[in-house]
């Protein structure tokens, strides 16, 4: 017997009815996106207050600290949460017992994830290695996110509460806890136990629908499971690694001037979480349209990317034209100036929300092969080009090689849409604007 029949087999003896398939166009995404606005919006809050009580020097050994949690969480929520999710949108019948090998294999990733956080802690050094370690912890309550039957299903209102709660969470800890520079350690905390409250939700939907998970050793499906996971798990941290590569090579400076940076990073990467749920949310959706015909799929990625457009452009314009008022009016004067590079930064807005987009429409249709070489490619070029940037150029140099790199994803990307059949027909897009704009 095959794995896959053992897994529609302790599926079929549960007993329990799964959720049935989403439709064409997940009703509750429009739910997820003001989730999402509301988290962006509470965490821009937060990081504001942060920013100000901590001052410069201890924002940016926690902005260092986050950057080096969310880099090692792609190890946990990475590739393989990518083809369960794929699978599971194919067989609904097996959404319990592939959750169930979800959590296990990202048990033993949050595992081995931290062991890498412990190591960068001590390289850090006594000042920055005891929050590395606090912020590093969000790994373990994030292997607990049984999200599955909820995206499979088209459940996002759950999505969306869920992630309202860990906004309110996050909100209420670090309002409550951190008040000056020494509660820097608090500050971390904060991030762990907001992530905690952001597995409660899908738990209890989860268990209240289909059992509590049973995390049990399956060699087979582990392997299946994580091999077909790999490719998309390497491109996923690749791709973050991407994100996060500026903070990740500037953060060893650990000064004021990198918390002004960060300052201004933290502004633009709110529009970057927010435009990143759509990739996440929509996935499953392309993969069942794709295994119907070309035509479905290419239909809903033309619409994806005229909202990506249409919607980041007036940011990126907001963000530069009162780039040099709002670093001071939001931070205070010791972040004036942040502003020129939150111009620079903006810019990376629409490539990067195109280039991740594009990438996820090409894993749900099978081409993980073709997202994994662009990675490759571009995590190569960014290994020697942005640590020589950080030397010749500081921050401003960091910033222009990042850039350049999202332009090159974005517009890769696009090539390995047409060679797949899937390339937006640019001739309809003024008729899909007109229906977009008002």
């Amino acid at each position: 017997m095959t794995t896959t029949a053992r897994l529609a087999s302790a599926a079929d003896r549960v007993g329990r009815k799964a959720p049935k398939p989403a439709s064409r166009r997940p009703k509750g995404l429009r739910w997820v996106l003001v989730a999402e606005l509301l988290a962006n919006f509470l965490g821009f809050a937060v990081m504001v207050h942060l920013a100000r009580r901590l001052g410069p020097a201890s924002f940016a050994r926690l902005e260092y600290a986050a950057a080096v949690a969310a880099w090692l969480l792609v190890v946990v929520r990475g590739g393989v949460d990518v083809i369960v999710y794929r699978e599971a949108a194919r067989r609904p019948s097996l959404i319990r017992p592939l959750t169930d090998v979800l959590i296990g294999l990202r048990g033993l990733a949050a595992l081995t994830g931290y062991a890498l956080v412990l190591g960068l802690a001590l390289l850090a050094g006594p000042e920055r290695g005891p929050v590395v370690a606090i912020a590093g912890l969000i790994l373990f309550p994030s292997a607990w996110v049984t999200d599955v039957g909820l995206r499979v299903s088209g459940r996002f209102g759950w999505i969306a509460l869920a992630q309202g709660v860990r906004s309110l969470a996050y909100v209420g800890l670090a309002v409550s806890l951190v008040r000056n520079p020494g509660d820097l350690p608090r500050a971390a905390w904060c991030l762990v136990f907001a992530e905690v409250a952001g597995t409660i939700v899908p738990l209890a939907w989860h268990s209240c629908q289909l059992g509590w998970p049973r995390i049990r050793f399956r060699k087979k499906a582990w392997i299946v499971v994580a091999h077909r996971g790999a490719i998309a798990g390497v491109t996923r941290f690749g791709r973050v690694s991407l994100y996060g590569a500026d903070l990740l090579v500037l953060g060893w400076w650990a000064s004021a001037e990198l918390g002004s940076y960060a300052a201004a990073r933290r502004i633009v990467f709110g529009f970057v979480a927010l435009g990143l749920v759509l990739p996440a949310s929509l996935a499953p959706a392309i993969a069942r349209q794709w295994a119907g015909g070309a035509n479905l799929a290419r239909g809903l990625i033309e619409d994806s990317l005229v909202r990506i457009w249409v919607l980041s452009l007036p940011a990126v314009l907001v963000l530069m034209v009162m780039a040099g008022r709002w670093m001071p009016l939001l931070f205070g004067e010791r972040y004036r100036g942040g502003g020129p590079w939150l111009v620079l930064i903006a810019a990376r807005l629409p490539w990067l929300l195109t280039a991740s987009f594009i990438q996820a429409s090409l894993t749900a249709c099978r081409r993980e092969s073709w997202v994994f070489d662009q990675t490759v490619g571009l995590v190569l070029l960014a290994l020697v080009l942005v640590p020589a940037a950080a030397v010749l150029a500081g921050p401003w140099g960091v910033g222009w090689a990042l850039l350049a790199i999202e332009i090159i994803a974005a517009v890769g990307g696009l090539r390995m849409l047409a060679k797949l059949g899937l390339s937006p027909r640019w001739y309809l897009w003024r008729h899909r604007l007109r229906g977009l704009l008002p």
